[in-house]
């Protein structure tokens, strides 16, 4: 890729947290008033439709106000991440700069079009899905007939929510299969030297535990009020899907470096059975000699191997810190236990 080429254009989603990067205050400050206007759009939608008096705020807007901002914050914090991921790995690549400066902007930016069919096929579809079944986007219905005004506010922000919920998945996997082809420019595989290899192991467990924080907070939401059924039927499907495919976001992009890895260990050890088993071959004819002086160093060298041998053994093929995966499994997997769990006591007892 040319200086100052670039691929593709940017999508509008890139743009938008292009232009907050150059915010003159802190990126939390826009996500957080962001934050504030689902709320007060939500809680209008209320008093509007007068299920709460005027002025008074309610939890269920507390809560559901929070999926206006989430995907973009995590489409914005998973960018900054691999933008830094690609700082740290870019050296393993020397001989294929061109390569890395091309995914180096891929992975921080989504294509225009893409983006905008998504865009547009989600929210047409969410939009249909809201005129069909109102509670869809109206979280607390009112007896009476719906005010016009929060149909538009409160519709306005369920459908952008999960509008962007689609583009947040399409980010992800469009994000980690660069992952994949990163690691390909890799020449050398170093089995002594693989902290550059551990870049992006933080951007794939960051990902997947964004996706399953989302699910979890959608958990917690049914301590807070009822859900629709139309609400509970996507909520089911995230939650069968995102779980499992939160683990495959963590190991499928780290495959081929981590089989790379596998084969470089392979290899050491071969090393290290050749030597012993020439040493071996050499502490045998020095004993048949008697030159024991010759014994002494050769059963040194022994030991020394055989140490080498076992430090080899645990030497990590995959591309992440110690108990780093383990960490992450646990994180996942304990409040889904958990949450069955509770679920089955407050059903059967």
């Amino acid at each position: 890729m040319k200086a100052n080429q670039t691929p593709y254009a940017p999508s509008w989603v890139d743009r938008l947290t292009a232009w907050i990067e150059n915010l003159p205050f802190p990126i939390w400050t826009f996500y957080y008033f962001l934050y504030l206007f689902a709320l007060l759009s939500l809680q209008a939608a209320d008093w509007l439709n007068g299920v709460a008096p005027w002025g008074t705020f309610s939890f269920v807007a507390f809560y559901n106000a929070i999926w206006l901002p989430m995907a973009l914050l995590v489409i914005h914090n998973t960018d900054r991440l691999a933008a830094h991921a690609m700082s740290r790995f870019a050296p393993l690549a020397r001989n294929h700069q061109a390569e890395v400066e091309d995914i180096r902007y891929r992975i921080t930016t989504m294509p225009a079009r893409p983006v905008f069919l998504i865009s547009i096929i989600g929210m047409s579809a969410l939009t249909i899905g809201a005129i069909q079944d109102p509670t869809f986007v109206i979280f607390t219905m009112p007896e009476g007939q719906i005010h016009p005004l929060a149909y538009i506010l409160a519709g306005f922000f369920g459908v952008v929510s999960y509008g962007n919920a689609l583009i947040m998945i399409y980010h992800a996997i469009r994000q980690l299969n660069l992952v994949t082809k990163a690691y390909k420019l890799v020449d050398d595989v170093n089995l002594f030297h693989q902290q550059p290899l551990y870049a992006f192991s933080g951007l794939t467990m960051r990902t997947a535990l964004y996706l399953v924080a989302q699910v979890y907070i959608t958990y917690a939401g049914q301590a807070i009020y009822s859900a629709s059924a139309a609400e509970d039927a996507v909520n089911l499907a995230l939650s069968v899907v995102i779980i499992p495919m939160s683990i495959a976001i963590v190991l499928l992009p780290l495959w081929g470096i981590h089989q790379r890895l596998d084969e470089a260990k392979a290899a050491v050890l071969e090393e290290n059975s050749m030597q012993i088993e020439s040493t071996r071959t050499d502490l045998y004819q020095a004993i048949d000699k008697k030159s024991y002086v010759d014994v002494q160093g050769l059963d040194s060298a022994m030991n020394s191997l055989y140490k080498e041998r076992d430090l080899l053994k645990t030497i990590p093929t995959w591309p992440w810190a110690t108990g780093a995966f383990r960490n992450f499994l646990s994180a996942i997997l304990l409040p889904m236990v958990l949450w069955v769990l509770q679920t089955l006591v407050s059903r059967y007892i």
